[in-house]
C-alpha cells in the first residue's frame, strides 16, 4: 500500500520530462517530416519508423513494413516530385504527434493534403506510424 501512495505522490510531484533531448521534441519531428517532403526523401520520412506503416495514397490503404514503405513512398516521390510543402497544423501529446499539410508537385497545380502520425515511447525517438497522402478537398 505504501508503496503505491508512493508512486502516486511521485507522479504527481516529479520532475517535468527532459526536453533537452532532439527526440522527444515534435518541433525537432516537424523540421524532419517537412524536410522530407520538401526534398522528396523517403529515407528521412521513414527514420526512425515503427515495424509497420501504415501508407494511404489516394485512399488505397496498406500497412507495409518500413522498408516496403520506403520502396512505396520512393516511388510516390519519383511520380510526384516535390515542389513545394507547407505545414498547416500540428497536435501532439506525450506519445503521439499529428501533423497535417499541403504538397505541391510538379506534375500538377492540385496541391494534395498530407496526414501524418508519429509516434514515441518512453525514451525512444519519434518513430513514423502513418502516411496519409490525399487529393486536396474541392
Amino acid at each position: 500500500m505504501l508503496f503505491l501512495i508512493g508512486m502516486g505522490a511521485s507522479i504527481a510531484w516529479g520532475q517535468p520530462r527532459d526536453t533537452t533531448d532532439s527526440s522527444a521534441r515534435p518541433a525537432q519531428v516537424v523540421n524532419r517530416v517537412t524536410e522530407a517532403f520538401v526534398n522528396g526523401s523517403a529515407e528521412r520520412l521513414l527514420g526512425p519508423a515503427t515495424d509497420r506503416v501504415e501508407v494511404s495514397l489516394f485512399g488505397a490503404r496498406t500497412f507495409y513494413s518500413s522498408a516496403q514503405a520506403f520502396y512505396v513512398l520512393r516511388d510516390f516521390f519519383s511520380n510526384y516530385t516535390p515542389r513545394q510543402f507547407q505545414v498547416n497544423d500540428v497536435t501532439s501529446t506525450d506519445v503521439s504527434c499529428f501533423l497535417s499539410g499541403t504538397y505541391e508537385h510538379a506534375e500538377s497545380e492540385r496541391a494534395l493534403q498530407v496526414f501524418v502520425r508519429l509516434v514515441q515511447q518512453e525514451g525512444e525517438a519519434w518513430r513514423l506510424h502513418e502516411v496519409r497522402i490525399d487529393h486536396e478537398a474541392e
